[in-house]
């Protein structure tokens, strides 16, 4: 546990009752040593040590934090994780101070320190014709990613926004977690892919046989199992752009009248593209976001499984990532841009004079042609009748007409009850829907938080009604390669 300590940096005066030279040093990195990413710095795990109180880090002098000892997994050692992509590359001074309290006050009692080189970015070297960024095709192998949302919204009304020092009311949720596939099952002679995309079990929570979800449509998560799950195939150009997209047709069992249809979870996750030609770090290009498209009425005569907005692409640089060297890029869509195809979500169809921006940062592996991890950030800005209310913090399960779809599905009049409303898996761009389910419900819509909820009005709440209120609606995605 992180706790601030800004007093200790000036009350440092070193106690020798408290002196305990020799226990206190770091045992890795060792001196004069290169590291980079996330290093753990060690401490021997001394019994004198196990109450002292904290450890103070410290980079060329200057206070990075406090923390209380933790003790590692084979129990012989203290341990700090230092993220050093916080820090330039170079030489450095990596110092930590012990400290206890002493009369109330922190006392420094020992403190150690070692030279390390950070090089997360410099030890890569950048040809001088840049990189050619492409996917490697390999049949037989698959990609498992997992893919967590979050979703942060902030809402102040017109009134407040007028006033000084007014902050917007943010809401902060996470949302649910997956894992999809990416599976390269051909590879053609040009350098394309035929690729496999589709939900699997997610065996990471508790070693499960299945992933329990809430797809658009339905009020609350439900298990899905491998059974369940549908493949979505691609033909992708080693740059990612689509060749073209089909979901297969299923054929049930011989004898199988057909009156029972075979339920089928599809999730269209395109992956990123790149760059068509080499580039250096600084470099820009026009990439395409493709967004995930299916037409489920037509499925059997569907070639195409995504939707194309252009964007612009950055080379932000090179650096290591979860132990590969990568290139580090940026896709962008500036705010304010028309992006019809973009579905709404979260709430962001209540939003009038509506502003959208799209980022996406891509970490692509120079040594293994793979994608490590990407994030994409999905923005709305506007204002809308959103029904803040002004009640206790008990008045409101299911509150306002309109509001982002954060309210609960049973609150209603009285705002007692309500579940978590939201977390459905339905990240605007992309599509996670059952096979043969209609089109996907608007976020908000009879979950407690649309148009049919009224003001809350339980204990502590008083009403509420609707004002005029600016928003901002954050989606987060976040993909890391698991296996």
């Amino acid at each position: 546990m992180k706790r601030a300590i800004s007093s200790i940096i000036f009350g440092g005066v070193t106690i020798s009752a408290f002196a305990m030279q020799g226990s206190f040093t770091i045992v890795r990195p060792f001196d004069g040593s290169k590291v980079r990413e996330m290093v753990k710095v060690l401490f021997p795990n001394d019994e004198k040590l196990k109450d002292s109180g904290y450890v103070g880090i410290f980079i060329d002098g200057k206070f990075l934090e406090a923390v209380a000892p933790k003790v590692s997994a084979d129990k012989k050692y203290w341990e700090y994780a230092l993220d050093t992509k916080t820090i330039d590359d170079g030489s450095h001074k990596l110092e930590a101070k012990l400290y206890v309290d002493f009369n109330n006050q922190p006392r420094i009692v020992d403190t150690s320190s070692v030279d390390i080189t950070i090089a997360n970015r410099t030890s890569i070297a950048v040809p001088e014709d840049g990189f050619l960024l492409k996917y490697k095709f390999n049949p037989g192998t698959s990609h498992v990613y997992r893919m967590q949302e979050r979703t942060i919204q902030n809402v102040i009304s017109e009134a407040d926004q007028k006033k000084l020092g007014s902050r917007p009311f943010q809401i902060e949720e996470e949302g649910e977690s997956l894992k999809i596939m990416y599976a390269c099952d051909n590879a053609y002679p040009n350098g394309d892919g035929l690729i496999r995309m589709q939900i699997v079990p997610d065996r990471g929570m508790k070693n499960r046989e299945y992933s329990y979800l809430t797809v658009p449509g339905n009020d609350g998560p439900k298990k899905y199992f491998p059974a369940d799950m549908s493949p979505i195939y691609m033909r992708i150009q080693a740059n990612g752009r689509e060749v073209f997209g089909a979901i297969p047709d299923y054929f049930g069992l011989e004898g199988n009248t057909g009156t029972t249809a075979r339920f089928g979870l599809f999730a269209s996750f395109p992956l990123p593209t790149l760059p068509s030609q080499a580039k250096k770090p600084g470099d820009t290009w026009q990439p395409n976001f493709q967004l995930g498209a299916l037409d489920l009425q037509n499925m059997h005569t569907q070639k195409s499984v995504v939707d194309i907005i252009p964007a612009r692409g950055d080379f932000q640089g090179v650096e290591w990532e979860m132990g590969h060297p990568c290139a580090k890029i940026k896709n962008s869509i500036a705010q304010g841009t028309t992006v019809g195809k973009l579905k709404d979500g979260a709430g962001s169809d209540k939003i009038s004079d509506k502003k959208v921006s799209v980022e996406e940062t891509i970490w692509f592996a120079l040594d293994t042609g793979v994608i490590v991890k990407y994030s994409r950030d999905i923005t709305y800005e506007g204002k809308g009748d959103f029904g803040i209310v002004t009640g206790g913090s008990n008045g409101g399960g299911g509150a306002q007409q309109g509001a982002p779809s954060n309210g609960g599905n049973n609150g209603g009049d009285t705002g007692k009850g309500g579940k978590k409303g939201g977390g459905s898996v339905d990240p605007g761009d992309f599509t996670i829907r059952d096979r043969f389910q209609g089109p996907p419900r608007a976020a908000g819509t009879n979950n407690g938080s649309g148009q049919n909820a009224r003001a809350g009005n339980g204990p502590g709440g008083s009403g509420g009604g609707t004002v005029q209120a600016f928003v901002r609606i954050r989606r987060q995605y976040l993909f890391v390669l698991e296996k």
